[in-house]
């Protein structure tokens, strides 16, 4: 067992080492999964290397940088050019983006919903808050690619109900570093932890995203003066029902009455069963017909 896993780590090694360094080859896959003439199955386990282009919803260009083999989201947003990955939530947030001042991306990763809401509104000022060592360098990268350092603020810290100090556990895939709890062959790392509170405090937050792996609502009740005072739209990913049950419980207590799930449709109101992993809207009040319909 362990000799077959070694095989396939090295041919996986091999066949991204030849794309990387053949631009002309990387091209071709792009064009081709763009136009679905090569199955998902085919490209999504493919990591492209280099900057790209990519482009938001109303066809802003912006640039991504995937040039860290660690990238575990690289593969989905590039060779497609981001017609393959949360396609119900992109031109939501995109929207929202246009109409707020600061927004604050929670468990920013490599950066793509910062770079998706600077792209929307020339004008916003971004918290992009990520705790993973890994991650910061491409981060940072990818927002200096695309000119808007003097507008995103990097925080390297966790954010959760209280500050402190906790181990983040970070799988092969580091798309899914987690607080929750270490695997075996997880690397563990400590962070320092904080609240939206803490590092939000005098900002006008229009817009929340929020991708912790389950711990949601700690996140939520870390910045309950920040919500209580500017009611923020609010973006959040739930993987599994008790999340959900969780953070529509936190927020319901700061006045967030109305909760959509964001698919492929656009926004439709949540209702408890069934239950679908996916981003779920959080508002105040109830959404706009317009965004109802086209996000």
């Amino acid at each position: 067992m362990e000799g077959t896993k070694a095989w396939r780590g090295l041919a996986k090694t091999t066949r991204d080492r030849v794309l990387w360094r053949t631009p002309g080859l990387q091209a071709l896959v792009r064009g081709a999964a763009r136009r679905r003439c090569v199955p998902r199955a085919f490209w999504r386990h493919l990591h492209p290397s280099g900057l790209w282009t990519l482009h938001a919803p109303d066809g802003t260009p912006f640039a991504y940088d995937s040039a860290y083999p660690h990238d575990g989201l690289a593969r989905h947003i590039v060779w497609t050019d981001m017609r393959d990955w949360e396609a119900g939530t992109q031109p939501v947030l995109f929207h929202l983006a246009r109409q707020a001042e600061v927004f604050v991306d929670v468990g920013a990763y490599s950066g793509v919903y910062t770079l998706l809401a600077c792209a929307a509104n020339p004008r916003l000022r971004t918290v992009a808050v990520e705790p993973n060592p890994l991650k910061l360098p491409q981060l940072r990268s990818n927002v200096a690619a695309n000119g808007i350092a003097d507008r995103v603020t990097v925080i390297g810290k966790a954010l959760s109900a209280r500050s402190g100090t906790a181990s983040l556990a970070i799988p092969g895939d580091d798309s899914t570093a987690s607080l929750r709890g270490s695997r075996p062959g997880d690397r563990v790392v400590n962070v320092d932890v904080t609240t939206g509170d803490v590092v939000l405090d005098g900002l006008r937050v229009g817009l929340v995203k929020i991708d912790v792996e389950g711990l949601e609502s700690e996140v939520v009740r870390g910045m309950a003066r920040v919500l209580r005072t500017h009611h923020p739209k609010i973006i959040a990913e739930c993987l599994d029902p008790e999340a959900l049950r969780e953070l529509r419980h936190s927020t319901r207590e700061l006045g967030y009455q109305h909760v959509y799930h964001l698919g492929a449709d656009g926004p439709v109101t949540a209702t408890d069963r069934p239950f679908r992993p996916a981003n779920y809207l959080f508002t105040i009040e109830p959404m706009t017909d317009r965004v109802m319909r086209n996000g």
